[in-house]
């Protein structure tokens, strides 16, 4: 830029308050000064006709300041084809490459993405603007955690890319863009970031968004991307952990902002899509993992199918080395997905069952009560737990409401029995057959 238009620029700034400053003039910018006269350029058709209307005179006087009497001006959008051609070095006409904005996983696609009726809606709306962009717009998308947000954006991005690769996708959490944009500001070429993802984009989507919650500086620059991005009719995807009206700490227009075009919530899936899901990852891994196994990982990680695939990845790491697998084995390797309260269900499901075959309660394995029978029975259990269920003597401590020492010496006292006592190796082999049992049941 010019010396002239560089003083062109301050003094405006200087005559238009600060508020108007930042929602108007954060992407003008003056393109050439010659003579007297000067080409403005700024990001839409829609902020041009705005600032023609409401700042003519301060321009105008302005340039009569800078310029002299005869000055004239004009305002010009950016207006980007993804279409232009230039010449080679041989006269040919080629296309221009376009500008790579962010990396997106090959491995995301809508073809390898599980579609059920909890996801339907979402995948519908994503797979109808890939093929028709600005059909839905924006678009913001929430669910918990790990229900496939990502998956379903970037696979998105592909679906562009393959059928059209000039195309501009920018795929970014708001974490990397507050980091992004807070580099830019200490480098001072915060310019540099408006023309990325203001200028340079076609589609922008912002993973995450909650975490922008009290941000103020970043949400207004959020604000300002977003309206410069909408005018120009570029698509705009957000996705989150909840909708926007959960969303707490954020400035009332960026939420507004969210709630212009289609709002859409990924829901909890059932246990049979939870199946399915962890059968279509089996397929893709080439592995073999029976439907058994299958049926009782979707019933225990239906929170979360980032969850539930981790686990199904584990057991197939596990079937790899040692070959078999069965239920309970699944179980014990899984044990550390559990939530707290399925893993509570399952320790006083070993409880009861080891009080029944000593014809006691629950409630006596609990006591203080000393009685040979009731011993013995208690340090059975604790050897189940710690042996079987991989529990730390500390956990198995609180469990039990018992001191850590008496767990250490219950389990030892076990490992004896079991060597000299076959009445006892019995009893854990019927407990044990019963637990099978148990989650068959359960599973069917």
């Amino acid at each position: 830029m010019s010396s002239r238009g560089e003083k062109i620029l301050s003094l405006l700034k200087e005559k238009i308050s600060r508020q108007q400053w930042e929602s108007w003039f954060i992407d003008f910018t003056v393109k050439s000064v010659i003579e007297n006269h000067v080409i403005f350029e700024v990001g839409n058709m829609f902020i041009k006709g705005y600032i023609e209307k409401k700042f003519d005179k301060i321009i105008r006087k302005v340039l009569y300041e800078v310029l002299g009497p005869n000055s004239t001006y004009e305002i010009v959008y950016a207006q980007v084809q993804k279409d232009e051609v230039c010449n080679n070095d041989n006269g040919a006409l080629v296309r221009k490459r376009p500008v790579l904005i962010t990396p997106v996983s090959s491995r995301y696609t809508f073809g390898n993405f599980v579609v059920e009726e909890f996801n339907q809606l979402a995948y519908t709306i994503l797979l109808e603007s890939a093929k028709k962009l600005g059909i839905f717009n924006p678009i913001f998308i929430y669910s918990k955690a790990g229900m496939g947000k990502t998956h379903l954006v970037q696979a998105f991005g592909n679906y562009l890319l393959e059928n059209d690769p000039d195309i501009r996708f920018a795929y970014l959490t708001s974490e990397a863009f507050m980091n992004e944009l807070i580099a830019k500001l200490k480098a001072g070429t915060v310019e540099e970031f408006r023309e990325k993802y203001r200028k340079k984009v076609d589609v922008l989507v912002i993973d995450d968004i909650q975490f922008l919650a009290g941000k103020k500086g970043v949400q207004i620059e959020l604000f300002h991307t977003f309206n410069t991005l909408y005018e120009a009719g570029k698509q705009i995807i957000v996705c989150s952990d909840r909708s926007p009206k959960e969303l707490k700490d954020f400035q009332d227009r960026v939420i507004s902002r969210f709630q212009m075009g289609v709002v859409v919530e990924i829901k909890n899936p059932s246990v049979e899509a939870m199946y399915r899901i962890a059968k279509k990852i089996v397929e893709d891994e080439k592995a073999d993992i029976s439907d058994d196994i299958l049926n009782y990982v979707a019933k225990h990680f239906k929170g979360s199918i980032r969850i539930l695939k981790g686990a199904i990845i584990k057991l197939i790491a596990y079937k790899s080395m040692y070959k078999d697998l069965d239920v309970a084995t699944a179980r014990l390797i899984l044990k550390d997905f559990l939530t707290e309260e399925e893993e509570n269900h399952e320790q006083n499901d070993i409880m009861s069952i080891v009080a029944r075959y000593f014809k006691l309660s629950k409630e006596d394995l609990l006591s203080n009560k000393k009685g040979k029978n009731i011993v013995v029975a208690r340090h059975l259990a604790m050897y189940i737990l710690s042996t079987k269920f991989q529990m730390s003597s500390r956990k198995i401590a609180t469990l039990l409401k018992k001191s850590h020492p008496t767990v250490l010496n219950g389990i030892k006292a076990t490992e004896n029995r079991l060597e000299n006592d076959p009445e006892i190796r019995q009893i854990l082999k019927l407990i044990e057959d019963n637990l099978a049992q148990m989650v068959g049941k359960a599973l069917s």
